[in-house]
């Protein structure tokens, strides 16, 4: 068994101190369990795309190296959980939109995935990620992508390929398109036969011009809802997912069969 812990937040309200004191007290008042898997949304210390990017461009490579690094390690090592978070890295003379993965007590950045599929506003002034990383916790294979890359199956289909039985999706979705963020990931639950655990930024104020959907959602392997958040309002939405059940759904209904090899089944 997993628990994963989506914590939903609003990261237009305030700094980026403010914001990583904010998620950092949300976690810890929900004292997850040990040896789980906790996901911030996109961009999470900053908000989605901030007027100067390189003030909030940081490196993610080790606990010391940066503001949401550092509060990520101490997270991870906190609550012994691996912890994803997202933001910004600067890359030559263009940025990253960066997932960075902490586990406990550890100084380095475990597992990075950078975002391979750039949303309009992004492509100026961002470099799209070069390929697909997994990482595991306990016996789960893990994918992680960001926002935009959900609207790309081949994503979601190459990483389920390489062993994938759990994948993450870590987004800034506006509420105007809430109805597409829910239905393509109950389509790349169905489609790859995995677990989703998918966080979103929440916008509560009522006056925001771009509001953010909310709606964090964990989704089974045959596309039920196990989990859901609200729509306006910061929260830890959780859930504990059952790795034999999906092998055993794969099992019952072999729609992957001769697609990923049956050592990664």
């Amino acid at each position: 068994m997993l628990r994963v812990y989506l914590i939903q937040t609003d990261s237009s309200k305030g700094s980026k101190a403010e914001n990583l004191a904010r998620a950092k007290g949300l976690i810890l008042d929900a004292n997850p369990s040990e040896g789980n898997l906790i996901l911030l949304p996109e961009m999470f210390a900053t908000g989605y795309i901030p007027v100067s990017l390189d003030a909030a461009a940081e490196d993610f490579s080790s606990r010391d190296s940066g503001e949401t690094a550092n509060m990520l390690s101490e997270v991870a090592t906190a609550t012994n959980c691996t912890v994803m978070g997202a933001g910004i890295k600067k890359a030559g003379d263009k940025f990253l939109n960066h997932v960075s993965v902490y586990t406990p007590s550890a100084p380095k950045e475990s597992c990075a995935y950078d975002k391979m599929n750039l949303f309009f506003p992004e492509k100026e002034t961002f470099k799209a990620g070069e390929k697909i990383n997994l990482f595991n916790i306990k016996d789960w294979k893990i994918a992680s992508f960001i926002c935009y890359d959900l609207r790309f199956p081949e994503l979601f289909r190459e990483a389920t390929k390489q062993g994938a039985n759990l994948i993450t999706v870590q987004a800034a979705w506006p509420a105007k398109r809430r109805t597409h963020w829910e239905t393509l990931l109950k389509a790349r639950a169905i489609e790859n036969q995995v677990f989703i655990a998918a966080v979103n930024a929440v916008s509560t104020h009522p006056d925001t011009r771009h509001p953010f959907a909310g709606t964090s959602l964990v989704i089974s392997p045959n596309g039920d809802v196990i989990a859901q958040g609200s729509t306006q309002s910061e929260e830890v939405i959780t859930a504990e997912l059952d790795l034999q059940a999906e092998k055993d759904y794969r099992k019952s209904f072999p729609v992957l069969d001769g697609i990923v090899p049956p050592e990664l089944m």
